[in-house]
């Protein structure tokens, strides 16, 4: 295995779990929250084999173009919220980086939440940041559709630096009516020679910020790689699995970067496949108007009631023009609870 890249063991759910690998920093992008072909089960498995000191959601974490026409929540969703509350129960730093598809995150009122999200979830969400490596390295952490402006006109520098600018603060339209232009649609039309230009970009910006290095995504293509003497690393993404792998970045606690592979559920690789429980079934929505009610909403659960809590905040903030089957989880019942109730219970005499 060669030192830039690295696989996590996995276990049976029968065993003993292997002894988990710290690392100074996680770094996961393009989670897609609410894109139905999103492997969160995959992720939510990698998360619990890990032991991050620092956690990086590299932008694109909820899909807002799909959550703000319709709602669409999973238990596999519900397991992650709850996954991260225990990191910050660990006081384990989350750092959430803005992306195009979560873009309502950088409008002027959820930016003033930030503070309220920060204290009350341990979520610091930012357009951009520098991370400081076990070596000293600043490496520039920034989601990547910044560079979309170079890519449509032709590599200006300042044009480049306006178009950051600009999509940082969500004041760029969709380029299209009636259709968001995407990288990865654009990349696989011209069989990867954007994508080479997309790392370009982003190695130009971290030259320009006097970074080290940069972690992006935004292009949900995996790079691990040293240009101009500089580390330019893509985390890939959580939804279609390219050779049946999910990629993320990490950083041993020795300074290095890596890439991490982890094994993606079966009915993720490459493509999206018929839904296997019934919840999900459940999800995936009405074939036609008369099966609309044929199933109820699953209900969903959390296990940490500031999980139910953020779930309700993202609701609020695409506000779905069809809210479908709005299930929204609640906090599960504690044995403690469930006791104090049986307690209260009134009792009949025989």
């Amino acid at each position: 295995m060669s030192p830039a890249t690295a696989s996590l063991p996995t276990a049976p759910a029968a065993t003993p779990r292997p002894s988990l690998p710290r690392m100074r920093a996680l770094f996961i992008s393009d989670l897609h929250l609410g894109y139905k072909g999103a492997d969160i089960r995959a992720l939510n498995e990698m998360l619990k084999a890990c032991e991050p000191e620092h956690l990086y959601l590299v932008g694109d974490v909820f899909d807002g173009w799909k959550l703000e026409k319709r709602w669409y929540w999973t238990q596999d969703y519900c397991d992650l919220i709850d996954i991260l509350m225990s990191l910050r129960r660990r006081r384990v730093p989350i750092t959430l980086i803005t992306g195009n598809h979560d873009e309502k995150l950088r409008e002027v009122i959820p930016k003033l939440f930030r503070p309220l999200i920060l204290c009350r979830y341990g979520i610091r969400i930012e357009e951009r940041c520098m991370h400081r490596t076990a070596r000293g390295k600043k490496l520039l952490v920034i989601h990547g559709d910044q560079f979309d402006g170079a890519l449509w006109r032709g590599g200006s520098k300042i044009a480049d630096q306006v178009w950051g600018w600009l999509t940082e603060r969500g004041l760029i339209p969709p380029p299209r009516p009636g259709r968001r232009w995407s990288l990865r649609r654009a990349i696989n039309r011209e069989n990867g020679s954007l994508n080479e230009r997309h790392v370009s970009a982003a190695l130009r910006r971290a030259i320009h910020d006097g970074a080290d290095g940069i972690v992006f995504g935004h292009s949900h293509v995996p790079i691990l790689d040293r240009r101009e003497g500089r580390a330019v690393a893509n985390c890939g993404a959580w939804t279609v699995a390219d050779g049946g792998m999910h990629t993320a970045i990490a950083e041993t606690p020795e300074g290095r970067l890596e890439m991490l592979h982890w094994p993606s559920t079966p009915r993720h690789n490459g493509k999206t496949a018929a839904p296997c429980t019934r919840d999900e079934a459940r999800q995936e929505g009405p074939r036609s108007e008369t099966a609309e009610h044929a199933l109820p909403a699953p209900v969903l659960s959390v296990q940490d009631p500031d999980s139910a809590r953020l779930i309700r905040y993202v609701y609020a903030l695409w506000r779905p023009m069809q809210p479908g089957m709005r299930n929204l989880p609640r906090p599960a019942a504690s044995p403690a609870d469930a006791s104090t109730k049986a307690a209260l219970r009134p009792t009949v005499a025989a």
